[in-house]
């Protein structure tokens, strides 16, 4: 299945998504300076680790 190229308004929208994310992911780092981690369908902080699964994405408390 081919893939549509997104709209300005997607591409807008995306964007202002990953700005949020980006903040909370510096605030969960905060917490522990240079504890967040990434890796492919993961990302992990301070006690607690998100996953992308078939379902979508799910959190775990460590």
């Amino acid at each position: 299945m081919r893939q549509q190229m997104p709209t300005p308004a997607e591409d807008a929208r995306a964007a202002e998504i990953a700005e949020q994310i980006a903040s909370l992911l510096g605030e969960l780092d905060a917490l522990q300076p240079g504890s967040v981690q990434t890796g492919v369908g993961r990302i992990s902080g301070p006690g607690v680790e998100i996953r992308k699964g078939a379902a979508g994405w799910s959190v775990r408390i460590t």
